[in-house]
C-alpha cells in the first residue's frame, strides 16, 4: 500500500508540475543543435533502464541491440534476452520506438523445477510462467512498440523536460518453450528529467504495467518506477547509475489451471507462487562517438534476491543476483536550446571628442639581478580613447633588446649599482606618458669554499695515497675560478721540540703545494705558512686525537 500512495503521489507532484514548467516557455526556437543521447532497452531516449522525457528530433531515428540479465528468486531463474531495438521521431514532439527480442534464454536451476513446499522459489515468475525445463535454449522473445509524446522541453526552455509514454506487448514469444506468456501487455509511465549544467542529467519515471491474464496463471499487475543520473552528458565517455522496479498489486500469481505433472521435476506447480516485486541497481560505462554510434558494458544486480540457502537445503551461489549488460547502438542525439545571435547595432556618429593622453605603468621582472643577467621590463599601457599605442625604451646603461616593443628583455652591464629604465608611451594622435622602474644590479653571492684537511704520519711529510682526493678537489674549485688564492698551512701534534715541529710543518705544507703545482696550479696562487704544534686542532693528551693534528689545512684566503 505504501507503493501505491507514493505512486500515485509521484504521479500528482510531476501533473502539477507540468504547468509550472509551460509557464517559463517562450516562442519555439529553431535549431539543429543536439547533445549526446542514447536509447533504453525498449528503444526509446533514455539513460539504459530508466528512460528521459526528451525525444528524438523530428524525422531522426535511432538503433541498438542489448544484451541483458535479469534474475529470479522463483526457481533460482537467470533470464538472458537479446532486443534490437529501433526509434523514430515523427514530429517535434512525438517519438515512436520498438524493440523486439531476438533471443530469451532461460535457466531455471530448480531440482525438481517446483515444490509447493517452496512457496518463495517453488513456485513460476510472474513473467515467465510457462518455463517447462531446466534450460530453454535459444527462444524468440515478444515485441514491444510504443510512443512517448514530450510535453515540456529543455530545448524550449521549460525548467525541465516532462513526457508521457505507452507502451504494448505484441506477444510473439511462445507459451510452449516459456519464453513468453502468450497475452498482450500494456504500459503507461509519466517521465521527468533535466540535465544540470551541461554535466549531469536526472531522470525519474513512475507507471503501470497491466499483464495479459491466461487460462492457467491469474499474473500480477504492477506499479513500474526508476530513477537514473548520467554524467558527464556531453563527453564521449558516459557513467549511467540507476535504480529501477516493480511493486506487484499483489502477493502471489494463482495457478488456476489442471494440475499436470511437470515433465522435468517429480512434483507439481504451486497453487499460489509468492512474488516479490523486483528492484535493480544498474551500472553502466557507454562509450559514444560524435557521429553518433555508442557502445557499453554494464552490470545489473537484484537487491531483493535472497540467497538460495534462505530456501532450505540449497547453497548459495556466487553471482545469483548479478548480470552482465551490454549494448550497441546509434542515436544522434536531443535537441538543446542555443540562444539567438543579437541584431547587429547600427553604428552612431560620435562627437568629435578631445584626445586624452594615455596612462602608463612600468615594471621589471625581476628588479634585482646580478651582473651580466638578464630582467624583462613590461609596460601596462592603456587609452581612455583606445587610440594605438607605440612604446619607446631608454636605460643610461645596460642593453635593451627590444626597446620599441611593449615588452622587452634588458641585459644588466658589468658594475653594481642600482640603473633606471624609462618607457615613454604615446598615442596616434600624440599624446605622452611616462614611467620609469629602478633594477638594482649586484655582483653574485660569494660561494663558501671548504676543503678537507691532509693528514700525515707521525713524522712524516710525505703525502698519503688518500689525501690526492681532498686535494683533487681543490684543484677542481682552483680551475673553475682565476680568482681563487690558499694558503696552505702546515700543523704537527705536541711530540717533539717546538723548532722541529715548526719546520716539519713547513715540509708537509710545501708537500700539498708541490703535489699541486704538479697538476698545473700556479705557486703564486698558493702562500706556505707553518704553525707547527702552536694550533692544535684537536685534543693532544690522547694518541687517538692527537694524530689528527698531524695535517696540513687549505684555507681560502683570496676569493672574489
Amino acid at each position: 500500500m505504501t507503493m501505491k500512495k507514493f505512486a500515485m503521489g509521484a504521479a500528482a507532484f510531476v501533473c502539477a508540475a507540468t504547468p509550472a514548467f509551460a509557464q517559463t516557455a517562450v516562442s519555439q526556437p529553431s535549431t539543429s543543435e543536439t547533445r549526446p543521447a542514447t536509447t533504453t532497452t525498449n528503444g526509446d531516449t533514455g539513460l539504459w533502464f530508466v528512460p528521459t522525457a526528451e525525444i528524438l528530433p523530428a524525422r531522426k531515428w535511432s538503433l541498438s541491440a542489448y544484451r541483458i540479465n535479469f534474475d529470479y528468486e522463483q526457481g533460482f531463474t537467470d533470464v538472458s534476452r537479446w532486443p534490437v531495438t529501433v526509434g523514430f521521431g515523427v514530429v517535434d514532439r512525438l517519438e515512436l520506438f520498438g524493440a523486439f527480442t531476438a533471443v530469451t534464454r532461460i535457466d531455471r536451476d530448480l531440482r525438481p523445477l517446483f515444490s509447493p513446499l517452496l512457496p518463495t522459489s517453488g513456485g513460476v515468475v510472474n513473467e515467465y510462467p510457462f518455463v517447462n525445463d531446466g534450460w530453454s535454449g535459444n527462444q524468440v522473445g515478444d515485441l514491444w512498440v510504443g510512443g512517448k509524446l514530450n510535453l515540456t522541453s529543455q530545448f524550449r526552455r521549460h525548467a525541465a523536460a516532462f513526457a508521457v509514454r505507452g507502451m504494448a506487448k505484441l506477444p510473439t514469444a511462445s507459451d510452449d518453450d516459456g519464453a513468453g506468456t502468450g497475452k498482450a501487455d500494456f504500459a503507461f509511465d509519466a517521465l521527468l528529467s533535466k540535465e544540470f549544467n551541461h554535466r549531469v542529467e536526472l531522470s525519474g519515471f513512475g507507471g503501470m504495467i497491466i499483464r495479459g491474464d491466461n487460462d492457467t496463471y491469474d499474473l500480477l499487475n504492477g506499479i513500474r518506477w526508476g530513477i537514473g543520473a548520467g554524467l558527464p552528458t556531453r563527453r564521449n565517455l558516459r557513467l549511467t547509475a540507476e535504480l529501477h522496479g516493480e511493486q506487484y498489486l499483489g502477493d502471489s500469481v494463482d495457478f488456476k489451471g489442471a494440475q499436470i505433472q511437470p515433465a522435468a521435476g517429480s512434483l507439481l506447480v504451486p497453487i499460489n507462487s509468492e512474488q516479490d516485486g523486483p528492484i535493480n541497481a544498474s551500472l553502466g560505462l557507454t562509450w559514444q562517438g560524435r557521429n553518433g554510434v555508442f557502445a557499453g558494458a554494464g552490470i545489473n544486480y537484484h537487491l531483493r534476491l535472497d540467497g538460495r540457502s534462505d530456501a532450505g537445503r540449497f547453497e548459495d551461489e556466487t553471482g545469483d543476483a548479478v548480470g552482465f549488460e551490454f549494448r550497441l547502438g546509434y542515436h544522434p542525439g536531443v535537441r538543446v536550446y542555443v540562444a539567438p545571435t543579437a541584431p547587429a547595432s547600427q553604428p552612431v556618429a560620435a562627437p568629435e571628442a578631445r584626445n586624452r593622453p594615455p596612462t602608463v605603468r612600468a615594471r621589471c621582472e625581476p628588479c634585482t639581478v646580478e651582473i651580466g643577467k638578464t630582467s624583462t621590463v613590461t609596460a601596462d599601457a592603456t587609452d581612455p580613447d583606445g587610440d594605438a599605442l607605440t612604446y619607446r625604451w631608454n636605460t643610461p646603461a645596460g642593453t635593451l633588446s627590444n626597446p620599441a616593443d611593449r615588452q622587452s628583455p634588458w641585459t644588466a652591464p658589468m658594475q653594481e649599482g642600482p640603473v633606471p629604465v624609462t618607457v615613454e608611451v604615446r598615442d596616434s594622435k600624440g599624446a605622452t606618458a611616462t614611467d620609469a622602474v629602478t633594477i638594482q644590479v649586484i655582483r653574485p653571492a660569494i660561494r663558501e669554499l671548504v676543503f678537507e684537511d691532509v693528514h700525515f704520519d707521525f713524522d712524516r711529510y710525505s703525502l698519503r695515497p688518500e689525501a690526492t682526493r681532498a686535494l683533487d678537489e681543490a684543484i677542481t674549485a682552483l680551475q673553475e675560478n682565476a680568482q681563487l688564492r690558499l694558503e696552505l698551512e702546515g700543523h704537527t701534534c705536541n711530540i717533539g721540540t717546538a723548532e722541529y715541529n715548526l719546520a716539519l710543518g713547513e715540509r708537509r705544507a710545501t708537500a700539498v703545494r708541490d703535489y699541486l703545482a704538479s697538476r698545473g696550479i700556479g705557486v703564486d696562487r698558493l702562500r706556505v705558512v707553518s704553525y707547527g704544534e702552536e694550533r692544535p686542532k684537536h685534543d693532544n693528551a690522547r694518541e687517538e686525537t692527537r694524530r689528527l693534528n698531524r695535517r696540513a689545512a687549505l684555507v681560502v684566503r683570496v676569493q672574489r
